[in-house]
């Protein structure tokens, strides 16, 4: 047998047959091709991952908007149908006709100025808060000074605040804050919006704050009123209310809040409905509460909000093109705040709420 032997070479000869040892590799071409094909298929994969990236971040903010602004909406449109149940009469109209002097009336336009201790006048009447005068900033109001907003121009850039009021004609019926109401008590609800400081960083919400009172008719007309500090529930005992105060947020991530009431002229709007001139107006200051409004009544609401995600999301649009409209608020702008912040996703909600206790009477 011959043995295994090597030459200097590279030539291997074995069992007296030789080998050449032919060793080879890529070439510099095949290289760039193998490298320009990974980039390629790299390039690929990361644009299928961007694209569901931005696709699953903009699904979140959907969702986030649906989860806090649609069924926030909702709740609060169902407060509002209530509007103007156990509203009280006058001598010129029936406890039906809705306007800004109706006692106990559903839309708080107006409350009683106490001149020489009678307080039984305007929507609010009988009604004090911590022995004075109910204040004008929490009434209904048209861009309130206690509502912000984070659009931009020049005037009347704050939300709106829309406080009503109504009885509650059975047991187990919560107000805006989640507190229970007990049966034949009177709320006060005053949407507005402030910022969430339980966010980091702090956010616009819609919030609202309530009272809850028993009406006594020999109370309401003494010298002292009915204070809605506080009440007296008839299981738990004594109770504070919050209208003046931050009350609950109950939409977080609120842009901007408008209302609008809706008229008719109509004497026997029950009975004939079809032949009610009805127009929707923004809420009168107070100076113009009896022009505005005169011998109308007031049979249904408008409201409408702006509201944005939780979460940022990608979008090729800056915040400073984003433009909306928001009931009769046309071509709305963000603020420059809110310009230079994150992009979020945005959406308007709108909603019309017939007063089901504003039709009858004469």
């Amino acid at each position: 047998m011959t043995p295994f032997t090597q030459s200097s070479s590279d030539r291997y000869t074995i069992n007296n047959v030789s080998y050449t040892n032919s060793i080879k590799g890529f070439t510099l071409i095949e290289l760039m091709i193998a490298l320009i094909l990974g980039l390629l298929i790299s390039a690929a994969a990361l644009q299928i991952f961007y694209t569901s990236s931005v696709n699953s971040r903009r699904q979140q903010a959907s969702s986030d908007i649906q989860d806090n602004a649609i069924f926030g909406f909702s709740q609060i449109q169902r407060h509002l149908r209530r509007a103007n149940f156990g509203a009280r009469s006058t001598a010129t109209n029936d406890k039906f006709f809705l306007n800004h002097e109706t006692p106990q009336g559903g839309v708080v336009l107006t409350a009683p100025a106490g001149t020489s201790g009678n307080w039984l006048e305007d929507n609010l009447s009988g009604l004090v808060l911590s022995g004075n005068a109910i204040s004008a900033d929490l009434l209904t109001r048209n861009a309130s000074s206690t509502s912000i907003s984070n659009i931009a121009g020049a005037a009347n850039t704050n939300s709106d605040q829309l406080t009503i009021q109504y009885q509650v004609g059975q047991a187990g019926l919560f107000d805006c804050e989640g507190d229970s109401i007990p049966n034949n008590f009177y709320v006060i609800e005053r949407y507005f919006v402030r910022l969430d400081t339980t966010m980091t960083p702090n956010m616009a919400g819609l919030a609202c704050a309530s009272a809850i009172y028993d009406y006594n008719e020999a109370l309401a007309s003494s010298p002292t009123g009915i204070d809605i500090a506080t009440y007296q529930h008839p299981t738990d005992g004594a109770k504070t209310n919050n209208l003046a105060g931050t009350g609950t947020i109950i939409i977080p991530n609120v842009d901007f809040f408008r209302a609008r009431l809706g008229l008719a002229d109509s004497r026997d709007y029950a009975t004939f409905p079809d032949r009610a001139n009805s127009a929707y107006i923004s809420i009168p200051s107070a100076s113009d509460m009896a022009t505005s409004i005169g011998a109308n009544r007031i049979v249904k609401l408008q409201v409408g909000i702006l509201a944005r995600s939780n979460s940022p999301t990608i979008t090729e649009q800056d915040n400073s093109s984003l433009r909306f409209t928001v009931l009769d608020k046309s071509n709305v702008a963000l603020n420059s705040a809110t310009t230079n912040d994150r992009t979020f996703l945005r959406n308007v909600y709108e909603g019309t709420i017939l007063l089901r206790n504003a039709r009858g009477g004469l």
